[in-house]
């Protein structure tokens, strides 16, 4: 996946909003198809306000934790617990998920 900036998430969101098929942005973005569904489900539940606008945005462990047990031991999805935290990817809570398992591992 291409690296989108802030404004071309927006874009994104907005042109999906006037109706834009989510196949034609996937393509127009050079992005998956999944991943633009999980962008505007992110913009629909927290607003532009979630995308980033400089540095990442940092994670205490305690809430690492909480978000990491919400998958693991309520079982939730990792899709829906991602968009519900504001996560930039659903990806980044899986990356969570594996390096929890490693260090339990160890």
């Amino acid at each position: 996946m291409s690296k989108l900036t802030r404004e071309q998430k927006i874009e994104i969101y907005e042109k999906r909003k006037q109706g834009r098929s989510i196949s034609s942005l996937s393509k127009e973005y050079a992005i998956l198809i999944g991943n633009v569904k999980y962008l505007i489900r992110l913009l629909d539940k927290h607003g532009e306000s979630i995308l980033r606008k400089d540095k990442n945005k940092y994670y205490p462990p305690a809430l690492k934790e909480e978000i990491i047990n919400r998958v693991l031991l309520q079982h939730h999805s990792v899709k829906s617990t991602a968009i519900e935290y504001g996560l930039s990817s659903d990806g980044t809570l899986i990356n969570w998920i594996k390096c929890q398992a490693k260090m339990k591992m160890s």
